[in-house]
Order: C-alpha cells, then sequence, then structure tokens
C-alpha cells in the first residue's frame, strides 16, 4: 500500500481541529452575563420621612429662626415632602404671629409662611383663614390694619377661592342691598380685598354689578372693562305681577293705564316686593336701563338671583336675592329716565316702592335682553 504523502496528512489533521473547534462553539452553554455592580444608595431624602417630621422642623425654625442648620432643614423638608401634612399648614398661624409685616419687607419667617401659604388646600390654608379672620373681626373692634389681610389674600395660593367667597358673603353683597351704606371699617377692608378677588376670577358678575348701582361702595371702578355688548336690547315684560290687586297696568306698555299704590310696610312680602312687582321666570340675562311714569315719589328697586346664602333669602322661592336702588323718581306725571351706572344681570324682579305718600303709577318700562 502506498502511503499518504506528508502534506495530505497535515491538511487532514488542520481540517479535523477547525471540525472540532466549530463543534464546541455550536454545543457549548453561554457563560452567564456578569452581574452588574450594586447601585449605591442615594443621599436622597425619604419623602415620607420628611413628611414626617416637617412639623418638627417647622417648630425649629420658630425656636431659632436664626439659625442656618434649622433653615436648610425646613428648606429640604419642605422639598420633599409632596403633600404638606395638616399639622405643618397649621403652624402657619404661629409664623404669621412671629413674622408682622414691617417697612423692612418680608422675613426670613414669611417668606416661610408664604410657602405653606402657596401649598397647603383651602381649610387648611393659613393666609386664606387669615383673610377670614379679618372679614369676621371688621365688625367687632374695626380694621386696625390693612396691609395684612391684603398681603394674606395676595398669597393665599389654593385658598384664594374660599378667602374670597367669604369677602364676597359678607362683605360685597351686603353692599348691593339698599339698607344704608356699610361702616367705615367694612368699606375699607372691602376697598383692599375686592379688586384681588375680582382679578382672581372670584366674583360672579351680577354681584358686583349690582353693587355698582347701589353705590355704596366704588365697585364701579372695580368692574374690568369689557366689549360692548352687541345684544339688541329691547322692552322687557314681565312674566307675572305680584303686589297690590290689579296692578299689570304698571307694566302693560300703555301710558293710558295707570294703578293707585300705596306704602304697605306690615306686609310679609312688602322688603322684596313693594307696592307692585314685575317678576321674571326665569331672570332676565341684562336689564340695561329703566324709566318711569308717575304722579308722586318713590323709589326702584331691582331683584337679583345670586347663589344660596348669599344675601337676602325668600321663603316662597326659596332662591336667595340682592336688592339694590336702581332708581329714585319724583313723579312729575312725565317720563323720567332711571340711567344705570353699568347694566344689571339676572334680573329677576323690578319692584316699586311708594314715598310716604301714595302714588299713580302710569307705567314702568324696562330694556334689556332676556
Amino acid at each position: 500500500m502506498r502511503p499518504y504523502p506528508r502534506r495530505t496528512l497535515l491538511l487532514m489533521a488542520l481540517a479535523l481541529l477547525a471540525f472540532l473547534r466549530l463543534y464546541y462553539v455550536t454545543h457549548s452553554r453561554p457563560e452567564p452575563a456578569p452581574r452588574p455592580p450594586p447601585v449605591r444608595a442615594t443621599t436622597a431624602p425619604d419623602r415620607g420621612q420628611a413628611c414626617l417630621t416637617l412639623d418638627r422642623a417647622l417648630e425649629g425654625a420658630l425656636k431659632d429662626p436664626n439659625s442656618a442648620t434649622t433653615w436648610a432643614t425646613v428648606r429640604r423638608e419642605l422639598d420633599a415632602c409632596p403633600t404638606l401634612p395638616s399639622r405643618a399648614c397649621e403652624l402657619g398661624a404661629a409664623l404669621d404671629a412671629r413674622a408682622p409685616l414691617d417697612d423692612a419687607g418680608p422675613q426670613a419667617l414669611r417668606e416661610l409662611l408664604d410657602t405653606l401659604c402657596q401649598r397647603c388646600p383651602a381649610g387648611l390654608n393659613p393666609c386664606s383663614r387669615a383673610v377670614i379672620r379679618s372679614v369676621m373681626a371688621v365688625d367687632v373692634g374695626g380694621q386696625t390694619s390693612l396691609t395684612s389681610p391684603r398681603w394674606h389674600l395676595e398669597h393665599a395660593g389654593p385658598g384664594t377661592a374660599e378667602a374670597c367667597s367669604e369677602v364676597v358673603r359678607n362683605l360685597l353683597a351686603p353692599a348691593a342691598l339698599d339698607e344704608g351704606p356699610p361702616p367705615e371699617p367694612r368699606q375699607a377692608l372691602l376697598a383692599q380685598l375686592a379688586p384681588i378677588c375680582i382679578r382672581a376670577g372670584q366674583v360672579p358678575a351680577p354681584i358686583l354689578r349690582a353693587a355698582a348701582v347701589q353705590g355704596d361702595v366704588p365697585a364701579r371702578s372695580w368692574i374690568p372693562p369689557t366689549e360692548t355688548s352687541i345684544q339688541e336690547r329691547a322692552r322687557l315684560t314681565p312674566d307675572r305681577v305680584v303686589g297690590a290687586p290689579g296692578g299689570h297696568p304698571a307694566f302693560d306698555g300703555k301710558e293710558s293705564t295707570s294703578v293707585d299704590l300705596q306704602r304697605t310696610e306690615q306686609d310679609p312680602s312688602w322688603r322684596k316686593t313693594g307696592a307692585v312687582s314685575g317678576v321674571f321666570e326665569p331672570p332676565v340675562h341684562e336689564a340695561s336701563s329703566l324709566r318711569v311714569k308717575a304722579r308722586g315719589a318713590g323709589t326702584l328697586r331691582a331683584a337679583i338671583r345670586v347663589e344660596s346664602g348669599l344675601g337676602l333669602h325668600d321663603p316662597d322661592t326659596q332662591h336667595s336675592f340682592l336688592l339694590p336702588l336702581v332708581c329714585r323718581f319724583k313723579g312729575t306725571g312725565q317720563w323720567e329716565d332711571c340711567a344705570l351706572p353699568v347694566s344689571l344681570l339676572d334680573v329677576e324682579a323690578i319692584s316699586v316702592f311708594p314715598d310716604k305718600r301714595p302714588l299713580m303709577l302710569s307705567e314702568v318700562e324696562i330694556l334689556g335682553t332676556r
């Protein structure tokens, strides 16, 4: 037998080695990937722990307001706590007492109070609660300082609506009743707070306009400029007439008819209805002008529908209303125009109130839009 050449044997050996290497690579199990190095714990404070200790940090700031370490702790925990606990919000009153406003400007504690007011919700907001206390106390001992309640309202944050609701209920709405000018402390406090609430969109337009027509407070100057209405104004006829029997001629659009009216203040409905009242159901959107023709002096008042709890309450309709004076007429027997400084909104009724003597009313004309 002829032996294989040496060169051939070498090539066969190399081929066998290549085959064995390929078989090993394709049939061997992959080695597990190396585990990533452990992540080192960060130094960020635990959010839950920060909320639990925030009140103690605030108490520390009250005890030592000049400590840099204390302030650093308070700021760190305030930033780490997403929802402030109620106790932290309650400490706002103590911060307020320790940091009164002065000519030097906001102090460090007041800046901290500002932070709480921007984050605490209504009901717990220290700034809105301070405004409410100021409004409730104005009739007790008068308001000695107007700077503080104005600052509180400007910084009330989520509590702005709550604070303005109290301003509207106890200061502005009573100024839209024909019951005499509010006491001077009330007027002064309202002049400070109402413009802030109006800019925040927290004052209903019907209430603001009713107060402007009543004229006992400068509400006319608080009404923001708006575009002139392009709606066509027409004569409005009441849906029903209440008060004096046979009072329909007062609103029938006929100058030739008339009704005799006299004061009946003992009537339970006198305060709203007067001697005769033209009622709109539902309330008209806008009343822009009025005029009256009568013999004998008297006044016209407008009942403005407002949300429950404001102004006066009508037990018959179960609605709340304001009652501004819209016209004082001499009763010359000729038409007398009643100029309104602004149009009235949500007008529920127009009522006629004779002065001391009876009067003969020929017609009340109301222009506006339904």
